[in-house]
């Protein structure tokens, strides 16, 4: 191997390694700016979940005061068709 072979086969190397850098970097920026997107939007979702939950505990005060009222005044409530999920209790 002469040492011009040599140089040319670094060169290559090297380019290959340069180009292969460079898409990784293309890659991670492209990522970055998708993980920043998500994360707008998982705060903006939390918030509407937060906004959902307070809505759903005032609806179920509510429920919760026209059963008493029903109550009070001799009358059974109807039964509640809904039932809560497991997985949502501790949230709402």
């Amino acid at each position: 191997m002469t040492p011009e072979l040599i140089q040319a086969i670094g060169v290559a190397i090297v380019g290959i390694i340069g180009a292969f850098t460079a898409w990784q970097a293309k890659k991670v920026s492209e990522l970055q700016s998708r993980v920043a997107e998500l994360e707008t939007q998982m705060a903006a979702e939390r918030g509407k979940f937060r906004a959902a939950a307070r809505v759903i505990r005032a609806l179920q005060r509510y429920i919760d005061q026209l059963t008493d009222l029903l109550t009070r005044a001799g009358q059974n409530p109807p039964p509640n068709p809904v039932v809560m999920p497991p997985e949502l209790e501790e949230d709402l």
